[in-house]
């Protein structure tokens, strides 16, 4: 935060997909608030765009006024490895685990059976089970 005061919005003007501007003003209630979301990705940027971030990011890119000065914006952001998606190939391939994400440096430790391997091999595992079932009913 900027100064003593907390900051208050009073309304929010923004384009929809189609171009079209939209204002809505805020009832001067305690209870409002307004919640800038842009999914896992595009939430820190909005916030940045919005003056809400690193002072010294946003200053480096011009942003003004700076409203919040939160160091944490847009840091510690990470995949979740674990978090699987297959999706039937209606053609048959063989293609390792590296191969499929182009690992070749340490492809014989990765291939030689550690936590990835197993974990994807199990997580594979499971999923033919599912489909095995959703194919039979």
């Amino acid at each position: 935060m900027i100064g003593r005061l907390a900051p208050k919005a009073y309304e929010v003007i923004f384009h929809d997909r189609n171009g079209v501007l939209h204002k809505v003003e805020l009832a001067n209630d305690t209870m409002n608030e307004v919640i800038l979301s842009a999914g896992a990705l595009g939430s820190p940027q909005l916030l940045m765009l919005s003056g809400v971030g690193p002072m010294a990011h946003l200053a480096a890119h011009g942003v003004k006024p700076v409203v919040i000065d939160h160091p944490m914006v847009g840091q510690g952001m990470g995949d979740n490895p674990m978090s699987t998606i297959f999706i039937p190939s209606p053609m048959p391939g063989e293609k390792s685990l590296v191969q499929a994400v182009g690992i070749t440096k340490f492809d014989s430790y990765i291939e030689g059976g550690n936590n990835v391997t197993l974990s994807f091999d199990l997580t594979r595992r499971f999923f033919d089970g599912v489909l095995h079932v959703l194919n039979e009913v």
